[in-house]
């Protein structure tokens, strides 16, 4: 869990396939499976730029 951007979050790797931005995948987290999807950007905003827009 991030604390900052108060969200669960994962790094992994997968297939090219399943790689593509805003693909659903779905993770299995202490024996749940659990929706899940792929983002490129990076959800920390440090300087609170998304914010400002």
């Amino acid at each position: 869990y991030g604390y900052t951007v108060g969200k669960s979050l994962a790094l992994a790797l997968v297939d090219r396939d399943f790689a593509g931005e805003g693909t659903a995948l779905s993770v299995h987290v202490v024996g749940e499976e659990r929706p899940a999807r792929v983002v490129a950007a990076s959800p920390y905003d440090p300087l609170g730029k998304a914010m400002r827009q």
